[in-house]
């Protein structure tokens, strides 16, 4: 094959222990660390990871039905200051 079937196929992947320590650590900052630095953490970290093309944001609304919304990584990271998740912003 050629390069470019190649290339496409960059995912990111990331081993279940290395996931399991991330989540560790996010779930132990989550109430011991302001909520200003563990966002600006993780867009840092979206920024850096080149792999990550697109995000998707999981929610409950207020009558509690689960939505699932994909975004492009480098929308997500220059509009997060007027984000709506409803598909507006």
């Amino acid at each position: 094959m050629n390069d470019t079937s190649t290339s496409i196929k960059n995912f990111l992947e990331i081993p279940y222990d290395k996931l399991e320590e991330l989540n560790t650590k996010a779930e132990q900052n989550r109430d011991s660390v302001p909520l200003e630095e563990q966002e600006r953490e993780y867009k840092i970290y979206l920024e850096k990871e080149t792999c990550i093309k697109a995000v998707t944001v999981c929610f409950s609304d207020i009558e509690g039905r689960f939505h699932m919304l994909d975004y492009d990584k480098k929308f997500l990271l220059v509009s997060s200051d007027n984000f709506t998740f409803d598909g507006s912003s």
